[in-house]
């Protein structure tokens, strides 16, 4: 069945696949069809399935900030996954919209991730607190929640290293940031380019901490947008951004027209 096909070419997860086909079977049962008009049905029955998959709780961020400062957001995934480019980019756009921010440099691990992140801060001239290397995570996270208290500063913006699930030392020091910083957002960064992999551990990491919503990073390398699709119906959780490329302004809301339109279905 070429749909099928396209559907794994694009990254969507074999579940998913199962969903859209069990979908489109029970609407062609219960449709009469009329001879000729079956491509039809099944264009309309697949945009609705898809449709359908992202009919998750949408977050408003903005007005959220707006209603709590410091208002909270802590950033996970595994290596590579452009998490510290993405809290770079999600400080560009709140400085864009008169929003203040601090960085937390919570991924003590690495002592490059700090540098990298000193780097960011300079250039979009937003603070960065940081401890030593090897330092407690947590207490970096309690640092820079207690430096926007004293500052009234709008936003805290957590980087936390990267880990995968496997890892139960990393994943309990995870929760330990969680309940210490108590954030308002736990957002997963994925990278889209890894499909499959992204969706598996954006369900793991929803096991570990519960996710409350994604960021997808390398959108503009990858065009496919299955990723997208399947970790939205794994985790019910929504795609909030997408990174589209190197350029602090390159973050953008997600919309799910453009995994429609990727699969072809904006008949």
């Amino acid at each position: 069945w070429n749909f099928e096909i396209i559907l794994m070419e694009n990254n969507v997860a074999v579940e998913v696949v199962e969903k859209i086909k069990q979908d489109l079977r029970e609407k062609l049962v219960e449709s009469k069809v009329r001879v000729g008009k079956t491509e039809d049905i099944i264009i309309s029955s697949l945009q609705k399935s898809i449709e359908n998959l992202f009919d998750v709780e949408k977050i408003d961020l903005m007005k959220n900030i707006k209603e709590k400062k410091p208002y909270v957001i802590c950033f996970v995934g595994v290596n590579g996954s452009g998490k510290t480019t993405t809290i770079a980019k999600m400080a560009q756009m709140l400085k864009d919209k008169n929003i203040s921010s601090v960085i937390a440099a919570a991924d003590t691990f690495r002592a490059a991730a700090i540098h990298q992140l000193e780097e960011h801060g300079k250039k979009l001239d937003v603070k960065v607190i940081k401890h030593d290397y090897g330092a407690d995570p947590a207490a970096v996270a309690f640092d820079a929640i207690s430096h926007a208290k004293s500052k009234k500063i709008d936003v805290v913006l957590i980087d936390t290293a990267g880990r995968q699930h496997s890892n139960t030392n990393l994943v309990d020091e995870m929760k330990k940031i969680i309940r210490v910083a108590n954030p308002d957002l736990k957002i997963f960064v994925g990278d889209s380019l890894t499909g499959n992999d992204t969706v598996e551990q954006s369900r793991e990491f929803d096991k570990a901490i519960g996710i409350d919503g994604v960021v997808l990073s390398k959108v503009d390398v990858d065009e496919k947008g299955g990723a997208a699709l399947s970790i939205s119906y794994v985790t019910g959780k929504p795609i909030i951004y997408i990174g589209v490329g190197q350029k602090y302004s390159d973050l953008k809301e997600f919309d799910e027209k453009i995994v429609i339109d990727s699969l072809g279905l904006n008949a």
